[in-house]
């Protein structure tokens, strides 16, 4: 390593379970929020169907990173100080040198402008490169899929596309009743998905999922 000065040693920054045990409560309360409303009408009438928003359409790849997401980064004059870290609760990751550095909230590009910048004074080839090894935030897809469970976001993402990642459709599914729960501020909506034209290769108008949200494949009831 080439240094205009020693860096010192500093601890890394461990993952917290902050962050993935608020994401299993959210998930498991918009899960019970989708059974219950399919069970019982006066939730069905709480809980009203809404139409399909226009911003649906729209891939917005949100790019920010988070707390629990994490991330390899990696110095091009000092490959010695590569790191792989998990964002802590705090929104920070503990670098040498520079010590910590607030991470969530913000882009990989402006991450890597900021840690390049940090170095500059400190290393002769202050580029720094960061990359997303694991994403914090996802989508829970349940009902009939043939692997239920959380779906990761590592890039934009739609309804079909995260059933098809939780296995597809199981053989009792209904493709024209899939249900996306948004929550957005403290109400949740819900967005009934006909995917018959999506698995015909025609979807004029696809669904892109966000962070958190629950897509629910119902049962065929013939």
């Amino acid at each position: 390593m080439r240094t205009k000065s020693n860096p010192m040693n500093a601890g890394h920054a461990t993952g917290s379970t902050t962050a993935p045990r608020r994401w299993m409560q959210r998930a498991a309360t918009c899960a019970l929020a989708v059974m219950a409303a399919f069970s019982f009408p006066a939730c069905q009438q709480s809980a009203p169907v809404m139409p399909i928003p226009s911003e649906a359409a729209a891939s917005r790849p949100s790019g920010v990173l988070a707390a629990g997401d994490q991330i390899n980064i990696a110095f091009s004059g000092a490959p010695e100080m590569n790191t792989k870290q998990t964002i802590a609760a705090n929104g920070k990751v503990s670098l040498p040198v520079v010590g910590d550095v607030q991470a969530s909230g913000r882009s990989i590009t402006s991450l890597q402008a900021d840690l390049t910048s940090r170095y500059q004074s400190h290393l002769q080839d202050p580029t720094v490169v960061v990359s997303l090894e694991t994403a914090s935030s996802g989508v829970y897809v349940t009902g009939e899929v043939l692997r239920p469970g959380k779906i990761p976001l590592y890039r934009p993402m739609t309804a079909m596309e995260a059933v098809m990642e939780a296995g597809g459709f199981t053989k009792f599914a209904n493709p024209k009743q899939v249900i996306v729960v948004r929550t957005q501020g403290n109400r949740s909506q819900r967005y009934v998905l006909n995917m018959n034209d999506a698995l015909a290769g025609y979807e004029p108008s696809p669904f892109y999922v966000r962070p958190y949200d629950v897509v629910y494949v119902k049962q065929s009831v013939w």
